[in-house]
This record gives C-alpha cells, structure tokens and sequence, in this order.
C-alpha cells in the first residue's frame, strides 16, 4: 500500500482523464474522484455549446500535482483560453503557473500569467506575473511584476505599469510595505 500512495492518486487522474474526455458529447460533463488516507486524486471534463475544459489533479500530504485548461468562444465572436498547473514535494520545493488569452467580440483583447516558483531547500522563491489589455481603440492598459522572496525574512518587488510608472515594493517581514516610485528619467 504504500507504494501505492507515492504514485498512485497521480496516475488515478491521468488514467481517468481520456476516458473522461474523449467520449464527450454536446454539452456533456464528467468527473471521477478517489481519496483515501494518503490523498485524493480527481479529473473533470465538460463541454458545451460555447466550448469546454478539462482538469485533473492528485493530493497527498508530501505531493500532489494537478493542471486545467478550457476555452469557450462567445455567440457573438468573443474567445477566452485558460489553462494552469502546479506541483509540491514536501522538503523539494512547488510551482504554480496559470495563463489566459483572450479577446472580445469588438476588438478588445487581453492577456495574462502567473508564475511562481518556491525552493523549500533553501527557503526562496521567486513569483512573476503580467496582465496586458488593449482596448477596441488601441490603447494598452496593464502591468508586469516579479517578486522575490525567502521564507521568514519577506520580500522585494518590481512592478512595472504601462501608465502609471514603475515601482519598487519592500515587504519586510511584521512590517508594512514600503512603496517606493521608480524614476523614468535619464540623468
């Protein structure tokens, strides 16, 4: 049994996941689920008239592991694909990474990740994401930012926007953050 349970809720998901997607009609869902004393494992699938998506993920108390991803299109021309995944290992470390793109029906379009990766050997890690947004007439809205951080200790913050400048962000620990604007101009 407990061979079993170091690799077994993640193969459930993955062996679950074709049989759950691929005999899917119009506007059909499926999902399964297991769990025991050592984790839960599950896996999802649904699709629509305007599109679908799909998921699995397996839990224990020292891994676990999981993604999605779906995409609908609008009656009237709009789209959205999104998808993400992650993953931990008691004393190694985790990550989680997400993303979506999509656009409007008149012109608009966006899109956007997250990203964030954790070393529990040496207790840092270090996040990064971005939303980046054009309106119908053009005009680009949003912003990217990275952060690093250690366990106990905080962290630092780069955030750069499109129209509201740059920034410097200290998140000392038991503190408050300090916001600090960032120059533009070359001396």
């Amino acid at each position: 049994m407990k061979s079993f349970s170091k690799i077994g809720f993640a193969a459930i998901g993955l062996i679950l996941l074709p049989s759950l997607a691929g005999n899917l009609q119009q506007a059909e869902a499926r999902r399964a689920f297991a769990a025991g004393p050592n984790g839960a494992a599950g896996a999802y699938a649904f699709r629509g008239q305007y599109g679908g998506r799909i998921g699995a993920g397996a839990v224990g108390p020292n891994r676990g592991a999981g993604f999605r991803a779906g995409q609908v299109a609008g009656p009237n021309g709009g789209s959205l694909k999104a998808g993400g995944a992650f993953g931990y290992q008691r004393g190694l470390g985790a990550f989680h990474q997400s993303g979506w793109q999509g656009q409007g029906p008149n012109g608009a379009s966006g899109s956007g990740y997250t990203k964030n990766r954790y070393n529990a050997q040496t207790g840092q890690g270090v996040r990064s994401s971005s939303e980046q947004v054009k309106t119908p007439s053009g005009a680009d809205y949003g912003y990217k930012g990275t952060t690093d951080y250690t366990k106990g200790q905080g962290a630092t913050s780069v955030i750069q926007t499109d129209n509201k400048g740059t920034y410097d962000v200290n998140w000392d620990k038991g503190q408050k953050p300090v916001v600090t604007p960032v120059s533009t101009q070359t001396q």
